[in-house]
């Protein structure tokens, strides 16, 4: 792993969040809840959608979203104790699928570092899969100059390499919209313009990822049956060119304090949808 210098690593993650960026309005409130602090993690099951070798393919997808101090030199996850240290607050969110087929299966971890307080400001990522061919690493950095996409690669004419990514443009990555939304502050029926880069979950880096310019459209609440039970939502629509196309991206939020994220879909045919949620310490079992 690249080792970040300390001050660059502030001056990237502190900075205010580029204009288009901007554009998506947060409540600072979400990510400083008292409800973060309570040295759980929120882990959420759900079922899943994607396709592989074009046909649609069910599965189960858990995101597990937790508050992290994070360390600034070593760019990984901080233990106690601080002192003498520069630690950044996070909430860091884990994304991950096992997802079955005729030839064999298909493993995904995604893990996002997002500020807590403005889940726009991307700290790190990466992303991992797993399949019988090989495996496939990718990661963002962006406290040791230009922000880039490295990736270790299994595919050949891909291998070991670098690609920038507009981050500093003000670009999102679909993945960390896992965490912005549950945060947005939309207006009713307003829309907004947020620069987001295509999804970091494959098994392959055949390019630079794509950024596209959506608009962000607040519709009106839903009331949404789910297996985990009936939530009223807030649903928000990210459009690429006119509203009559359809949306490429969909989320329904939780209404009230948590804000979970109750159903997710895309114009490719993934989704997402609330199966099981709570608040555990996994990690001491």
């Amino acid at each position: 792993m690249l080792m970040p210098t300390m001050s660059i690593l502030l001056a990237v993650t502190m900075a205010a969040p580029a204009a288009s960026a901007g554009g998506l309005n947060i409540d600072p409130s979400f990510g400083l809840d008292s409800s973060w602090d309570d040295g759980l993690a929120e882990v959420a099951h759900y079922d899943a959608h994607r396709k592989v070798y074009g046909v649609d393919r069910s599965f189960q997808t858990t995101l597990i979203t937790l508050k992290e101090e994070f360390d600034a030199k070593t760019a990984v996850k901080a233990d106690a104790p601080y002192a003498g240290r520069q630690i950044i607050t996070v909430l860091k969110l884990n994304i991950l699928s096992w997802i079955p087929t005729e030839n064999y299966p298909y493993s995904y971890m995604t893990s996002v570092f997002a500020r807590r307080d403005d889940p726009r400001i991307l700290v790190k990522a990466a992303s991992s899969s797993q399949e019988w061919c090989g495996t496939t690493f990718k990661e963002v950095v962006t406290w040791d100059g230009p922000p880039r996409l490295q990736f270790h690669s299994y595919f050949d004419a891909q291998a070991d390499g670098m690609h920038p990514i507009a981050l500093d443009a003000g670009a999102l990555l679909e993945e960390q919209l896992f965490l912005a939304m549950r945060a947005a502050l939309p207006a009713a029926g307003k829309s907004a313009e947020l620069l987001v880069l295509e999804s970091l979950i494959s098994n392959s880096v055949p390019r630079a990822p794509v950024a596209r310019m959506l608009t962000l459209v607040n519709s009106s609440g839903e009331s949404l049956s789910t297996p985990a039970g009936l939530f009223e939502t807030n649903r928000y629509d990210l459009y690429d060119g006119t509203v009559s196309a359809g949306p490429v991206l969909s989320y329904w939020i939780e209404k009230g304090a948590r804000r979970a994220l109750v159903k997710f879909s895309t114009a490719d045919g993934r989704s997402l949808l609330l199966k099981e949620i709570n608040r555990r310490n996994y990690w001491s079992r």
